[in-house]
């Protein structure tokens, strides 16, 4: 669940054009604006919490064959939303594009820095400190746009978007993609319904041994331990390999880990979990026509 930097300075670059002092202006009457109309804001404590451990799950959902099925439509310079510790930017730059990226975690930028080298810069994706036309491409890496419930803050980053896309630019978002297998899964268990998904429940088998997975599963789904047994070896059965490697990775992270509970407690209690008719028509409700909808075994991407 769930996923680019340079300095500010090297940022900031490609907007030679302006003044720095009219950039600066720029994104503090953004700024200002999201402070005055709106109460929300993203926690980045689940992703600081997330961060030690996150190298062994950060090539997932918008992963890098994902990203390398775009590489035809992406032009220089490209902002990556969301970049935590770099995997993409990392790809982006080893194919020849300037690259940059934000991201709304402190630990995950620092952790881009230890472990690629990378400066990231902290921003957030509502009101970033770049100039009007500054990019080319920017692309919204997953835990974005589709960890967000509220629509309204939705259009509000998609505005910021156009307004440091130049006029000529394409825009990615991605959304995080579950398997069939899973979903069924999901959604027996009660844990997936009317698109939202309990993030924190869910979070919870990965703490569990086999036995307690099966008294777990058995108290979710209303059942007794047989047919629990059943419906979870189903489900690992018709699962992907993706899901079973994240399954693994995430297992190990939980006992690594001296207080788990931190990471669930730091997680949303829910979050949005849209598939290919859910994305369509939350653009059609936010009147932002697409290019193009694309489909990968980990994720959806919107080319907008």
């Amino acid at each position: 669940m769930r996923a680019a930097r340079q300095s500010t300075n090297k940022l900031a670059a490609p907007a030679e054009h302006m003044s720095d002092a009219r950039v600066v202006k720029t994104h503090q009457q953004r700024t200002f604006q999201i402070q005055r109309h709106s109460e929300v804001t993203r926690s980045s404590n689940y992703w600081d919490a997330l961060a030690p451990h996150h190298s062994s799950i950060e090539n997932n959902y918008l992963d890098l064959p994902s990203v390398r099925r775009i590489l035809h439509d992406i032009h220089q310079p490209v902002l990556v939303v969301g970049a935590g510790q770099g995997l993409i930017v990392a790809e982006l730059r080893k194919n020849g594009f300037r690259s940059d990226g934000v991201d709304l975690s402190s630990e995950m930028i620092r952790y881009a820095k230890t472990r690629r080298g990378l400066n990231f810069v902290q921003a957030d994706a509502r009101a970033m400190p770049f100039g009007e036309g500054t990019y080319e491409t920017i692309i919204y890496a997953t835990g974005v746009v589709d960890f967000i419930g509220d629509e309204e803050e939705i259009r509000v980053i998609m505005n910021e978007a156009r307004l440091l896309i130049n006029q000529s630019g394409n825009i990615f978002v991605a959304f995080y993609r579950l398997s069939a297998a899973l979903e069924d899964f999901l959604a027996r268990l009660g844990l997936l319904r009317n698109n939202v998904l309990s993030l924190r429940e869910t979070l919870e088998i990965y703490r569990l041994n086999p036995v307690q997975t099966i008294a777990w599963v058995a108290k979710k789904a209303e059942a007794g331990y047989f047919r629990a047994g059943i419906l979870s070896l189903r489900s690992w059965a018709l699962s992907t390999m993706q899901d079973k490697i994240l399954a693994f990775n995430m297992q190990r992270i939980f006992r690594k880990m001296d207080h788990a509970n931190s990471l669930i407690n730091a997680a949303p209690e829910r979050q949005p979990y849209r598939n290919e008719p859910e994305i369509r028509n939350l653009f059609k409700r936010l009147a932002i026509p697409m290019k193009k909808l694309e489909a990968s075994g980990s994720c959806y991407i919107v080319q907008i």
